[in-house]
């Protein structure tokens, strides 16, 4: 009888430690984007569930099916969860849907899934002229934002990738330091005058 339960036993027990060693494909917890007229950056705070390298496939649809971009991107599962993935080429004034899909070296993920639906900026002049304009420097507790032309009832916005405004205060001065005692982690700063969006950029706090 013991002779029987010994096989049992075993096989069970390598079936449950297959089962425990089962890897995930990457997790996506939060993302925010900006746009500007001919590019657009997605930014995703994930979980890799793994080690090595984590592929990153994204496709823009104009239309259900109908593909107009489609890349993948590299990243290494160790170096850091926050990753900034730019597509550029694109069409002013256009809405996208985007959709993604993350895998890792040892487990395929899902289907690609649309993600959110953006459009690209429609005023290019605006974009265009002050695009050099701006500067964001983080350090220490603070950020500080540089111009080379104060915008008329300007604003700025700081958001986490959640897509939660975190810092909103008026544009005032050419170099305006901002307090910013956050936890580690990429932030989104947007400046707007007169109702426009002027600049969007991405820090990092570490």
């Amino acid at each position: 009888m013991q002779k029987h339960i010994y096989p049992v036993i075993l096989f069970s027990l390598i079936f449950c430690l297959k089962g425990f060693s089962q890897v995930f494909p990457p997790v996506i917890n939060s993302y925010n984007d900006t746009a500007g007229a001919y590019f657009a950056n997605l930014y995703i705070n994930f979980s890799p569930n793994d080690t090595g390298n984590i592929k990153v496939q994204i496709q823009l649809q104009q239309g259900t099916g109908n593909n107009v971009y489609d890349s993948t991107y590299n990243i290494p599962a160790g170096d850091t969860t926050n990753v900034e993935l730019r597509m550029t080429s694109l069409t002013p004034c256009t809405n996208y849907d985007l959709l993604i899909n993350l895998s890792n070296d040892h487990s395929q993920g899902n289907v690609i899934n649309p993600l959110f639906s953006f459009t690209t900026v429609c005023n290019t002049a605006v974009t265009s002229i002050n695009e050099n304009s701006y500067a964001v420097i983080a350090h220490g507790q603070s950020v500080e934002v540089v111009c080379t032309e104060l915008p008329q009832n300007g604003a700025i916005e700081i958001y986490d990738l959640t897509g939660r405004m975190i810092v909103s205060t008026n544009m005032h001065q050419d170099a305006q330091q901002i307090p910013f005692n956050k936890n580690a982690g990429i932030y989104l700063l947007r400046i707007t005058g007169n109702g426009q969006q002027l600049y969007t950029n991405r820090f990092v706090i570490n």
